[in-house]
Protein backbone atom coordinates (compact mmCIF):
# COMPACT_ATOMS: atom_id res chain seq x y z
CA UNK A 1 0.00 0.00 0.00
CA UNK A 2 1.61 3.39 -1.22
CA UNK A 3 2.45 5.74 2.21
CA UNK A 4 -0.01 8.81 1.24
CA UNK A 5 -3.37 7.87 -0.12
CA UNK A 6 -2.52 11.14 -2.52
CA UNK A 7 -1.11 8.83 -4.79
CA UNK A 8 -3.89 5.99 -5.14
CA UNK A 9 -5.71 7.58 -8.06
CA UNK A 10 -2.66 7.09 -10.03
CA UNK A 11 -1.84 3.38 -9.06
CA UNK A 12 -2.44 1.23 -12.01
CA UNK A 13 -5.11 -0.97 -10.56
CA UNK A 14 -6.70 1.98 -8.81
CA UNK A 15 -7.01 3.70 -12.22
CA UNK A 16 -8.19 0.40 -14.24
CA UNK A 17 -10.73 -1.00 -11.76
CA UNK A 18 -12.40 2.71 -11.68
CA UNK A 19 -12.31 3.88 -15.27
CA UNK A 20 -15.85 3.46 -16.26
CA UNK A 21 -16.70 6.28 -13.53
CA UNK A 22 -14.54 8.53 -15.96
CA UNK A 23 -16.99 10.98 -18.03
CA UNK A 24 -19.43 11.29 -15.31
CA UNK A 25 -16.89 11.82 -12.79
CA UNK A 26 -13.39 13.72 -13.84
CA UNK A 27 -9.97 12.93 -13.13
CA UNK A 28 -10.00 15.28 -10.27
CA UNK A 29 -13.36 14.32 -9.48
CA UNK A 30 -11.64 10.28 -9.13
CA UNK A 31 -9.10 11.85 -7.42
CA UNK A 32 -10.75 13.67 -4.23
CA UNK A 33 -13.41 10.21 -3.69
CA UNK A 34 -9.79 8.30 -3.32
CA UNK A 35 -8.53 10.87 -0.91
CA UNK A 36 -11.48 11.09 0.64
CA UNK A 37 -12.68 9.95 4.36
CA UNK A 38 -16.38 8.27 5.23
CA UNK A 39 -17.81 7.36 8.13
CA UNK A 40 -20.70 4.75 8.27
CA UNK A 41 -22.06 4.11 11.66
CA UNK A 42 -24.26 1.07 11.46
CA UNK A 43 -23.25 -1.33 8.95
CA UNK A 44 -26.90 -2.61 8.26
CA UNK A 45 -29.25 -2.87 5.30
CA UNK A 46 -28.68 0.65 4.34
CA UNK A 47 -25.32 0.93 5.91
CA UNK A 48 -23.44 -2.00 4.34
CA UNK A 49 -25.24 -1.37 0.50
CA UNK A 50 -23.64 2.40 1.03
CA UNK A 51 -20.34 0.77 1.62
CA UNK A 52 -20.66 -1.53 -1.56
CA UNK A 53 -21.58 1.06 -3.64
CA UNK A 54 -18.78 3.86 -2.16
CA UNK A 55 -16.12 0.92 -2.63
CA UNK A 56 -17.09 0.26 -6.39
CA UNK A 57 -17.30 4.67 -6.88
CA UNK A 58 -13.84 4.48 -5.60
CA UNK A 59 -13.79 5.87 -2.20
CA UNK A 60 -10.32 5.59 -0.79
CA UNK A 61 -11.06 5.34 3.21
CA UNK A 62 -13.46 4.13 5.80
CA UNK A 63 -14.34 4.41 9.13
CA UNK A 64 -16.82 1.23 10.47
CA UNK A 65 -19.19 1.49 13.41
CA UNK A 66 -21.06 -1.44 14.63
CA UNK A 67 -21.11 -4.22 17.70
CA UNK A 68 -23.39 -6.66 16.22
CA UNK A 69 -22.57 -9.79 14.10
CA UNK A 70 -24.11 -11.68 10.68
CA UNK A 71 -27.05 -13.41 11.28
CA UNK A 72 -29.14 -15.44 9.00
CA UNK A 73 -32.27 -13.33 9.52
CA UNK A 74 -29.61 -10.42 7.94
CA UNK A 75 -29.39 -12.58 4.52
CA UNK A 76 -32.02 -10.85 2.67
CA UNK A 77 -30.85 -7.23 2.76
CA UNK A 78 -27.59 -7.01 4.16
CA UNK A 79 -24.32 -6.99 1.42
CA UNK A 80 -21.50 -9.26 3.15
CA UNK A 81 -24.64 -11.34 4.68
CA UNK A 82 -24.06 -14.94 3.86
CA UNK A 83 -24.17 -18.56 5.52
CA UNK A 84 -20.27 -18.62 5.69
CA UNK A 85 -19.99 -15.06 7.35
CA UNK A 86 -22.83 -16.12 10.13
CA UNK A 87 -21.52 -15.18 13.88
CA UNK A 88 -18.73 -13.04 12.53
CA UNK A 89 -18.54 -9.33 12.95
CA UNK A 90 -20.56 -7.47 10.45
CA UNK A 91 -17.51 -4.65 10.18
CA UNK A 92 -14.89 -7.16 9.52
CA UNK A 93 -16.49 -8.89 7.07
CA UNK A 94 -17.03 -5.70 5.47
CA UNK A 95 -13.71 -4.58 5.57
CA UNK A 96 -12.69 -7.89 3.64
CA UNK A 97 -15.22 -6.91 0.92
CA UNK A 98 -13.87 -3.37 0.83
CA UNK A 99 -10.70 -4.47 0.50
CA UNK A 100 -11.37 -7.23 -2.02
CA UNK A 101 -13.06 -4.60 -4.36
CA UNK A 102 -9.99 -1.90 -3.73
CA UNK A 103 -6.94 -3.22 -1.79
CA UNK A 104 -5.56 0.09 -1.57
CA UNK A 105 -8.21 1.20 0.33
CA UNK A 106 -8.05 1.82 3.74
CA UNK A 107 -10.88 0.39 6.31
CA UNK A 108 -10.46 1.24 10.17
CA UNK A 109 -12.99 -0.69 12.30
CA UNK A 110 -14.72 -0.36 15.63
CA UNK A 111 -16.94 -3.55 16.89
CA UNK A 112 -19.28 -1.62 19.28
CA UNK A 113 -21.67 0.91 19.57
CA UNK A 114 -21.16 4.55 18.57
CA UNK A 115 -21.31 6.85 21.79
CA UNK A 116 -19.11 10.00 23.17
CA UNK A 117 -16.39 7.89 24.33
CA UNK A 118 -15.55 6.91 20.60
CA UNK A 119 -16.73 9.58 18.46
CA UNK A 120 -13.29 11.93 18.20
CA UNK A 121 -11.81 9.05 16.95
CA UNK A 122 -14.52 7.42 14.62
CA UNK A 123 -14.93 11.23 13.13
CA UNK A 124 -11.28 12.63 13.14
CA UNK A 125 -10.24 13.34 9.36
CA UNK A 126 -13.86 12.17 7.97
CA UNK A 127 -15.55 14.27 5.44
CA UNK A 128 -19.21 13.27 6.31
CA UNK A 129 -20.71 10.65 8.06
CA UNK A 130 -23.55 8.38 7.11
CA UNK A 131 -26.00 7.63 10.03
CA UNK A 132 -26.89 3.44 9.29
CA UNK A 133 -27.68 3.15 12.86
CA UNK A 134 -30.65 0.48 13.48
CA UNK A 135 -33.56 2.13 13.07
CA UNK A 136 -34.89 2.10 16.73
CA UNK A 137 -31.57 2.83 18.45
CA UNK A 138 -32.76 6.49 18.49
CA UNK A 139 -30.43 7.13 21.74
CA UNK A 140 -27.59 6.02 19.55
CA UNK A 141 -28.90 8.46 16.49
CA UNK A 142 -28.58 11.85 18.78
CA UNK A 143 -25.59 11.12 20.10
CA UNK A 144 -24.02 10.44 16.86
CA UNK A 145 -25.74 13.80 15.04
CA UNK A 146 -24.65 16.01 18.09
CA UNK A 147 -21.06 15.02 17.64
CA UNK A 148 -20.98 15.22 14.13
CA UNK A 149 -22.52 18.97 14.56
CA UNK A 150 -19.57 19.84 16.69
CA UNK A 151 -17.09 18.25 14.68
CA UNK A 152 -18.90 20.54 11.47
CA UNK A 153 -19.75 16.99 9.17
CA UNK A 154 -22.62 16.51 7.22
CA UNK A 155 -24.52 13.80 8.51
CA UNK A 156 -26.64 11.45 5.70
CA UNK A 157 -29.83 9.02 6.39
CA UNK A 158 -31.53 6.56 4.25
CA UNK A 159 -34.38 4.57 5.17
CA UNK A 160 -36.24 1.82 3.35
CA UNK A 161 -40.12 1.92 4.06
CA UNK A 162 -41.58 -0.79 2.26
CA UNK A 163 -40.59 -0.37 -1.88
CA UNK A 164 -39.29 3.19 -1.12
CA UNK A 165 -36.55 4.68 -0.26
CA UNK A 166 -35.68 7.64 1.63
CA UNK A 167 -33.28 10.14 2.06
CA UNK A 168 -32.39 12.94 4.55
CA UNK A 169 -29.16 15.36 4.90
CA UNK A 170 -28.32 17.29 7.69
CA UNK A 171 -26.43 20.05 7.75
CA UNK A 172 -23.97 20.76 10.39
CA UNK A 173 -24.83 24.81 10.18
CA UNK A 174 -28.96 24.17 9.90
CA UNK A 175 -31.40 22.23 11.89
CA UNK A 176 -30.74 19.66 14.11
CA UNK A 177 -32.59 16.01 13.98
CA UNK A 178 -33.95 17.37 17.44
CA UNK A 179 -35.37 20.58 15.79
CA UNK A 180 -36.29 18.39 12.74
CA UNK A 181 -38.11 15.86 14.44
CA UNK A 182 -39.60 17.61 17.53
CA UNK A 183 -37.55 15.55 19.79
CA UNK A 184 -37.07 17.31 23.46
CA UNK A 185 -35.22 15.01 26.35
CA UNK A 186 -38.31 14.76 28.72
CA UNK A 187 -40.29 12.40 26.01
CA UNK A 188 -40.16 8.44 26.46
CA UNK A 189 -38.38 6.24 23.97
CA UNK A 190 -41.50 5.68 22.24
CA UNK A 191 -42.48 8.87 21.65
CA UNK A 192 -39.08 10.19 20.14
CA UNK A 193 -38.53 6.84 18.30
CA UNK A 194 -42.29 7.53 16.69
CA UNK A 195 -41.27 11.19 15.95
CA UNK A 196 -38.21 10.20 14.02
CA UNK A 197 -40.08 7.94 12.20
CA UNK A 198 -42.53 10.27 10.69
CA UNK A 199 -39.70 12.82 10.19
CA UNK A 200 -38.44 9.72 7.38
CA UNK A 201 -41.81 9.56 5.88
CA UNK A 202 -43.68 12.98 6.51
CA UNK A 203 -45.97 12.40 3.10
CA UNK A 204 -46.39 8.36 3.74
CA UNK A 205 -45.79 7.40 0.05
CA UNK A 206 -46.17 4.02 0.79
CA UNK A 207 -49.34 3.24 2.84
CA UNK A 208 -51.41 2.78 0.19
CA UNK A 209 -49.92 -1.12 0.61
CA UNK A 210 -47.65 -0.75 3.57
CA UNK A 211 -49.45 0.43 6.68
CA UNK A 212 -47.54 -0.69 10.22
CA UNK A 213 -51.29 -0.31 11.75
CA UNK A 214 -52.28 -3.46 9.93
CA UNK A 215 -52.27 -6.81 11.83
CA UNK A 216 -50.05 -7.88 8.93
CA UNK A 217 -47.30 -5.12 8.78
CA UNK A 218 -44.92 -7.48 11.00
CA UNK A 219 -44.06 -4.28 12.47
CA UNK A 220 -43.78 -3.68 16.42
CA UNK A 221 -42.64 -0.41 17.59
CA UNK A 222 -42.38 -1.68 21.51
CA UNK A 223 -40.11 -4.65 20.74
CA UNK A 224 -38.08 -2.74 17.83
CA UNK A 225 -38.88 -4.83 15.29
CA UNK A 226 -40.09 -4.88 11.67
CA UNK A 227 -39.44 -5.70 8.44
CA UNK A 228 -37.40 -4.24 4.95
CA UNK A 229 -36.62 -5.25 1.56
CA UNK A 230 -33.19 -5.68 -0.39
CA UNK A 231 -34.77 -3.49 -3.08
CA UNK A 232 -35.31 -0.53 -0.86
CA UNK A 233 -32.23 -0.56 1.39
CA UNK A 234 -30.18 -0.78 -2.11
CA UNK A 235 -32.29 2.32 -3.33
CA UNK A 236 -32.11 4.16 -0.51
CA UNK A 237 -28.53 3.46 -0.45
CA UNK A 238 -28.10 4.31 -3.50
CA UNK A 239 -29.43 7.68 -2.77
CA UNK A 240 -27.58 8.19 -0.30
CA UNK A 241 -24.01 7.43 -1.77
CA UNK A 242 -25.04 9.30 -4.49
CA UNK A 243 -25.29 12.89 -2.05
CA UNK A 244 -21.65 11.35 -0.58
CA UNK A 245 -19.95 11.53 -3.48
CA UNK A 246 -21.46 14.85 -4.85
CA UNK A 247 -20.70 16.45 -1.95
CA UNK A 248 -17.22 15.06 -1.68
CA UNK A 249 -16.58 16.47 -4.93
CA UNK A 250 -18.01 19.67 -4.59
CA UNK A 251 -20.51 19.20 -7.44
CA UNK A 252 -23.37 20.63 -5.93
CA UNK A 253 -24.87 22.28 -1.83
CA UNK A 254 -27.25 18.93 -1.07
CA UNK A 255 -30.97 19.88 -0.35
CA UNK A 256 -30.53 19.49 3.85
CA UNK A 257 -33.23 19.34 6.02
CA UNK A 258 -35.96 20.22 6.07
CA UNK A 259 -35.73 19.00 2.72
CA UNK A 260 -37.36 15.38 2.50
CA UNK A 261 -36.96 12.87 -0.27
CA UNK A 262 -39.34 9.52 -0.41
CA UNK A 263 -39.52 7.80 -3.73
CA UNK A 264 -42.00 4.70 -3.80
CA UNK A 265 -41.58 2.69 -7.26
CA UNK A 266 -44.76 0.96 -6.01
CA UNK A 267 -46.60 3.35 -6.01
CA UNK A 268 -44.63 5.38 -8.41
CA UNK A 269 -44.92 8.46 -5.97
CA UNK A 270 -41.94 11.04 -5.34
CA UNK A 271 -42.34 13.40 -2.23
CA UNK A 272 -39.54 15.74 -2.54
CA UNK A 273 -41.25 17.90 0.42
CA UNK A 274 -39.67 21.50 2.05
CA UNK A 275 -41.55 21.85 5.47
CA UNK A 276 -40.30 25.13 6.74
CA UNK A 277 -39.90 24.91 10.73
CA UNK A 278 -39.60 21.09 10.85
CA UNK A 279 -41.85 18.39 11.65
CA UNK A 280 -43.26 20.20 14.67
CA UNK A 281 -44.80 22.89 11.85
CA UNK A 282 -46.30 19.98 9.82
CA UNK A 283 -49.73 19.67 8.76
CA UNK A 284 -50.69 16.53 8.17
CA UNK A 285 -54.69 16.73 7.09
CA UNK A 286 -54.78 16.12 3.50
CA UNK A 287 -52.63 13.41 3.98
CA UNK A 288 -54.71 12.27 6.49
CA UNK A 289 -57.86 12.72 4.92
CA UNK A 290 -56.35 10.34 2.16
CA UNK A 291 -56.25 7.33 4.73
CA UNK A 292 -59.71 5.17 4.75
CA UNK A 293 -59.39 4.19 8.39
CA UNK A 294 -59.14 7.25 10.15
CA UNK A 295 -58.72 4.93 12.80
CA UNK A 296 -55.63 3.27 12.16
CA UNK A 297 -52.14 3.97 14.43
CA UNK A 298 -50.36 5.68 11.63
CA UNK A 299 -53.80 8.74 11.56
CA UNK A 300 -53.67 8.69 15.38
CA UNK A 301 -49.90 9.58 15.57
CA UNK A 302 -49.79 11.87 12.78
CA UNK A 303 -53.13 14.02 14.26
CA UNK A 304 -51.59 13.29 18.37
CA UNK A 305 -48.16 14.73 17.09
CA UNK A 306 -48.87 17.35 14.24
CA UNK A 307 -52.75 18.00 13.62
CA UNK A 308 -54.19 18.34 16.86
CA UNK A 309 -51.63 20.72 18.06
CA UNK A 310 -53.23 23.54 15.83
CA UNK A 311 -56.96 22.52 18.05
CA UNK A 312 -58.88 25.13 19.38
CA UNK A 313 -59.08 25.75 23.45
CA UNK A 314 -61.56 27.04 25.32
CA UNK A 315 -60.28 29.49 28.56
CA UNK A 316 -62.82 28.48 31.83
CA UNK A 317 -63.83 30.73 34.07
CA UNK A 318 -61.76 28.90 36.60
CA UNK A 319 -58.55 29.07 34.65
CA UNK A 320 -58.58 25.63 33.21
CA UNK A 321 -58.20 25.54 29.27
CA UNK A 322 -60.62 23.12 27.54
CA UNK A 323 -59.19 21.43 24.03
CA UNK A 324 -61.58 20.70 21.28
CA UNK A 325 -62.30 20.23 17.31
CA UNK A 326 -65.23 20.77 15.58
CA UNK A 327 -65.70 19.60 12.11
CA UNK A 328 -68.43 19.44 9.53
CA UNK A 329 -71.86 21.26 9.41
CA UNK A 330 -75.42 20.46 10.62
CA UNK A 331 -77.01 19.48 13.41
CA UNK A 332 -74.16 19.75 16.64
CA UNK A 333 -72.97 16.79 17.89
CA UNK A 334 -70.62 16.43 20.81
CA UNK A 335 -68.63 13.72 21.74
CA UNK A 336 -67.26 13.21 24.88
CA UNK A 337 -64.78 10.05 26.26
CA UNK A 338 -64.56 8.04 29.03
CA UNK A 339 -61.71 8.47 31.76
CA UNK A 340 -58.24 8.72 30.04
CA UNK A 341 -59.64 9.44 26.55
CA UNK A 342 -59.34 12.21 24.25
CA UNK A 343 -60.80 13.29 20.95
CA UNK A 344 -59.01 10.54 19.43
CA UNK A 345 -61.29 8.18 21.02
CA UNK A 346 -63.89 8.90 18.34
CA UNK A 347 -61.80 8.58 15.65
CA UNK A 348 -64.39 5.78 14.22
CA UNK A 349 -66.69 7.93 15.01
CA UNK A 350 -66.14 11.80 13.94
CA UNK A 351 -65.32 11.51 10.93
CA UNK A 352 -67.90 8.91 9.84
CA UNK A 353 -70.56 11.58 11.52
CA UNK A 354 -68.85 14.87 10.05
CA UNK A 355 -70.48 14.43 6.68
CA UNK A 356 -73.98 15.00 8.14
CA UNK A 357 -73.24 16.79 11.43
CA UNK A 358 -71.44 19.57 13.68
CA UNK A 359 -69.31 17.22 15.33
CA UNK A 360 -67.73 18.51 18.51
CA UNK A 361 -64.55 16.26 20.33
CA UNK A 362 -63.27 17.73 23.07
CA UNK A 363 -60.40 16.24 25.67
CA UNK A 364 -62.24 16.57 29.20
CA UNK A 365 -59.98 18.44 31.12
CA UNK A 366 -57.18 15.50 33.00
CA UNK A 367 -56.54 14.14 30.01
CA UNK A 368 -55.27 14.90 26.37
CA UNK A 369 -54.13 18.67 25.60
CA UNK A 370 -56.51 20.05 27.97
CA UNK A 371 -55.44 21.87 31.46
CA UNK A 372 -55.35 19.45 34.61
CA UNK A 373 -58.80 19.46 36.65
CA UNK A 374 -59.33 20.84 39.93
CA UNK A 375 -58.17 18.85 42.89
CA UNK A 376 -62.28 19.44 44.23
CA UNK A 377 -64.17 18.79 40.46
CA UNK A 378 -66.70 15.93 40.19
CA UNK A 379 -68.83 15.32 37.65
CA UNK A 380 -71.06 18.30 37.67
CA UNK A 381 -67.26 20.38 37.35
CA UNK A 382 -66.97 18.16 34.42
CA UNK A 383 -69.89 18.82 32.92
CA UNK A 384 -69.87 22.60 33.36
CA UNK A 385 -66.85 22.40 31.45
CA UNK A 386 -68.84 20.87 28.62
CA UNK A 387 -72.05 23.69 29.18
CA UNK A 388 -69.09 26.40 29.07
CA UNK A 389 -68.64 25.24 25.25
CA UNK A 390 -71.62 24.68 24.06
CA UNK A 391 -72.04 28.65 25.49
CA UNK A 392 -68.97 29.47 23.48
CA UNK A 393 -69.52 27.87 20.11
CA UNK A 394 -73.01 29.46 20.38
CA UNK A 395 -74.63 25.63 19.87
CA UNK A 396 -78.57 24.74 20.54
CA UNK A 397 -79.81 21.73 20.02
CA UNK A 398 -77.16 19.88 20.54
CA UNK A 399 -77.06 16.53 21.30
CA UNK A 400 -74.53 14.52 23.66
CA UNK A 401 -72.65 11.41 23.10
CA UNK A 402 -70.54 9.99 25.88
CA UNK A 403 -68.74 7.04 26.80
CA UNK A 404 -68.63 5.80 30.53
CA UNK A 405 -67.06 9.09 32.42
CA UNK A 406 -68.49 10.77 29.78
CA UNK A 407 -71.96 9.29 29.41
CA UNK A 408 -72.13 10.12 32.82
CA UNK A 409 -71.43 13.79 32.05
CA UNK A 410 -73.88 13.94 29.68
CA UNK A 411 -76.28 12.84 32.17
CA UNK A 412 -75.09 15.51 34.33
CA UNK A 413 -75.27 18.21 31.22
CA UNK A 414 -78.89 17.57 30.85
CA UNK A 415 -80.08 18.19 34.26
CA UNK A 416 -78.02 21.65 34.52
CA UNK A 417 -79.11 23.41 30.86
CA UNK A 418 -82.02 20.89 29.58
CA UNK A 419 -82.38 24.21 27.15
CA UNK A 420 -79.53 23.58 25.74
CA UNK A 421 -79.44 19.88 25.09
CA UNK A 422 -81.52 17.50 22.65
CA UNK A 423 -80.63 14.07 23.21
CA UNK A 424 -78.43 11.97 25.10
CA UNK A 425 -76.52 8.73 23.48
CA UNK A 426 -74.55 7.45 26.18
CA UNK A 427 -72.43 4.41 26.07
CA UNK A 428 -70.98 1.84 29.11
CA UNK A 429 -72.90 4.45 31.69
CA UNK A 430 -74.20 3.93 35.33
CA UNK A 431 -76.57 5.76 37.70
CA UNK A 432 -74.44 4.64 40.59
CA UNK A 433 -70.43 2.75 40.55
CA UNK A 434 -70.99 -0.62 41.68
CA UNK A 435 -68.55 -2.56 44.16
CA UNK A 436 -66.50 -4.01 40.48
CA UNK A 437 -66.37 -0.74 39.63
CA UNK A 438 -64.61 0.77 42.73
CA UNK A 439 -62.31 -2.45 43.35
CA UNK A 440 -61.28 -2.64 39.80
CA UNK A 441 -60.70 0.98 39.06
CA UNK A 442 -59.41 1.06 42.68
CA UNK A 443 -56.83 -1.64 41.90
CA UNK A 444 -55.74 0.71 38.61
CA UNK A 445 -55.17 3.62 40.97
CA UNK A 446 -52.67 1.92 43.01
CA UNK A 447 -51.16 0.45 39.49
CA UNK A 448 -50.64 4.21 38.22
CA UNK A 449 -49.09 5.01 41.08
CA UNK A 450 -46.79 1.76 41.85
CA UNK A 451 -46.00 0.58 38.46
CA UNK A 452 -47.12 3.42 35.96
CA UNK A 453 -49.71 4.03 33.61
CA UNK A 454 -48.53 1.16 30.96
CA UNK A 455 -49.55 -1.36 33.94
CA UNK A 456 -52.53 0.22 34.07
CA UNK A 457 -53.48 -0.68 30.19
CA UNK A 458 -51.78 -3.87 30.75
CA UNK A 459 -54.05 -4.89 33.26
CA UNK A 460 -57.17 -3.60 31.74
CA UNK A 461 -57.75 -5.14 28.33
CA UNK A 462 -59.36 -8.21 29.28
CA UNK A 463 -62.29 -5.01 31.35
CA UNK A 464 -62.46 -2.66 28.71
CA UNK A 465 -62.37 -5.10 25.24
CA UNK A 466 -64.63 -8.19 24.84
CA UNK A 467 -63.57 -11.58 24.83
CA UNK A 468 -64.73 -11.91 21.15
CA UNK A 469 -63.05 -8.88 20.11
CA UNK A 470 -60.16 -9.37 22.14
CA UNK A 471 -59.76 -13.06 20.26
CA UNK A 472 -59.33 -11.96 16.64
CA UNK A 473 -57.38 -8.49 17.01
CA UNK A 474 -54.86 -8.99 19.46
CA UNK A 475 -52.21 -7.11 16.93
CA UNK A 476 -54.62 -3.80 17.07
CA UNK A 477 -54.52 -4.01 20.48
CA UNK A 478 -50.74 -4.29 20.66
CA UNK A 479 -50.71 -1.31 18.49
CA UNK A 480 -53.41 0.50 20.59
CA UNK A 481 -51.06 0.18 23.36
CA UNK A 482 -48.02 1.53 21.32
CA UNK A 483 -50.23 5.07 20.74
CA UNK A 484 -51.16 4.58 24.80
CA UNK A 485 -47.36 4.97 25.45
CA UNK A 486 -47.56 8.42 23.61
CA UNK A 487 -51.19 9.74 24.70
CA UNK A 488 -50.15 8.31 28.64
CA UNK A 489 -52.62 10.41 30.70
CA UNK A 490 -50.59 11.39 34.16
CA UNK A 491 -51.23 9.17 36.90
CA UNK A 492 -52.19 12.19 39.00
CA UNK A 493 -55.02 12.67 36.79
CA UNK A 494 -55.99 9.17 36.14
CA UNK A 495 -56.81 8.76 39.75
CA UNK A 496 -58.70 12.15 39.65
CA UNK A 497 -60.75 10.48 37.06
CA UNK A 498 -61.61 7.65 38.45
CA UNK A 499 -62.64 8.85 42.02
CA UNK A 500 -64.82 10.95 40.01
CA UNK A 501 -66.44 8.19 38.15
CA UNK A 502 -66.72 6.06 41.51
CA UNK A 503 -68.83 8.78 43.39
CA UNK A 504 -70.96 10.10 40.78
CA UNK A 505 -73.82 11.57 42.40
CA UNK A 506 -76.30 13.36 39.53
CA UNK A 507 -77.41 16.75 41.17
CA UNK A 508 -81.29 16.36 40.48
CA UNK A 509 -83.05 12.61 39.91
CA UNK A 510 -81.85 11.16 36.64
CA UNK A 511 -85.93 11.00 36.27
CA UNK A 512 -85.82 14.91 35.44
CA UNK A 513 -84.23 14.17 32.10
CA UNK A 514 -86.61 15.49 29.90
CA UNK A 515 -84.85 14.61 26.54
CA UNK A 516 -84.86 11.52 24.72
CA UNK A 517 -81.97 9.14 25.90
CA UNK A 518 -80.62 6.43 24.30
CA UNK A 519 -78.56 4.31 25.87
CA UNK A 520 -75.87 1.46 24.81
CA UNK A 521 -74.13 -0.91 26.13
CA UNK A 522 -71.77 -4.39 25.74
CA UNK A 523 -72.96 -7.38 26.34
CA UNK A 524 -69.45 -8.37 27.66
CA UNK A 525 -68.59 -5.64 29.33
CA UNK A 526 -67.18 -6.57 32.41
CA UNK A 527 -66.36 -3.21 34.41
CA UNK A 528 -69.71 -2.15 33.78
CA UNK A 529 -72.32 -4.96 33.94
CA UNK A 530 -75.14 -4.43 31.43
CA UNK A 531 -77.67 -4.30 33.77
CA UNK A 532 -76.32 -0.68 34.57
CA UNK A 533 -78.10 0.22 30.70
CA UNK A 534 -80.88 -1.41 32.44
CA UNK A 535 -81.45 0.69 35.30
CA UNK A 536 -80.99 3.60 33.47
CA UNK A 537 -83.89 2.51 31.26
CA UNK A 538 -86.70 1.94 34.14
CA UNK A 539 -85.01 5.71 35.64
CA UNK A 540 -85.12 7.79 32.68
CA UNK A 541 -88.61 8.48 31.54
CA UNK A 542 -87.78 9.03 27.51
CA UNK A 543 -85.09 6.59 26.94
CA UNK A 544 -84.44 3.21 25.32
CA UNK A 545 -81.26 0.53 26.11
CA UNK A 546 -79.53 -1.87 23.80
CA UNK A 547 -77.41 -4.34 24.69
CA UNK A 548 -74.69 -5.26 22.12
CA UNK A 549 -74.07 -9.06 23.48
CA UNK A 550 -70.40 -9.42 22.03
CA UNK A 551 -69.11 -6.13 22.86
CA UNK A 552 -67.46 -4.85 25.65
CA UNK A 553 -66.84 -1.92 27.58
CA UNK A 554 -65.22 0.91 24.70
CA UNK A 555 -67.88 -0.62 22.16
CA UNK A 556 -68.10 2.12 20.00
CA UNK A 557 -64.31 1.04 19.42
CA UNK A 558 -64.38 -2.65 18.59
CA UNK A 559 -68.33 -2.46 17.11
CA UNK A 560 -68.21 0.64 15.95
CA UNK A 561 -70.18 0.00 12.94
CA UNK A 562 -72.91 -1.33 15.24
CA UNK A 563 -72.47 1.33 17.46
CA UNK A 564 -72.52 4.24 14.68
CA UNK A 565 -75.89 2.74 12.87
CA UNK A 566 -77.27 2.56 16.47
CA UNK A 567 -76.27 6.69 17.01
CA UNK A 568 -76.94 7.36 13.53
CA UNK A 569 -80.54 5.64 13.86
CA UNK A 570 -80.96 8.17 17.26
CA UNK A 571 -79.99 10.90 15.67
CA UNK A 572 -82.60 10.58 12.61
CA UNK A 573 -85.38 9.88 15.06
CA UNK A 574 -84.51 13.04 17.52
CA UNK A 575 -87.30 15.70 17.31
CA UNK A 576 -85.74 19.49 16.86
CA UNK A 577 -86.45 21.26 20.03
CA UNK A 578 -89.15 24.06 19.55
Amino acid sequence: MPDSLNSIHTDPTYATSFSRNLGILTQEEQARLANATVAVIGTGGIGSSCLSILARMGVGRFHLVDPDVFELANINRQFGAKVSTQGRHKVEVLRDEILDINPLASVTVWTERFADGIADAVLDGCGLCIDAIDFYAIDDHLTLHRAARRKGLYVLMGSPVGFSACLQIFDPDGMSIEDYCGITAEMNDVERQLRYACGIVPRLAHISYYDVSKQNSNTDFLNRSGPSLASACTLAAALVAGEVAMILVGRRKPRVIPHTLQYDPCTFRNESVYIDGGMPAYDPSDVIEGIEDKSSLVVNIFDHFYRKVRAATLDLPDGGRLCYRSEGDGRPVVLIPPVGGDTSFWARQAPALAADFRVITLDNRGAGRSSPLPADADVATMAADVIHLLDFLKLEDAVLVGSALGGLIALQCALLRPDRIAGLFVAAAYAEADRTIADVTGRWRDLALTKGMTAVFDDSIDWIFGKTYRASNKDEIYKLKTFYRVNEQHPDEFCKQTLIGNAFRPTAPLDRISCPVGIIHGGEDLLVAPDHARTLERMIPNSRAAVLSDAGHFLNWEAAGRFNDGLRGFLADLPRKG
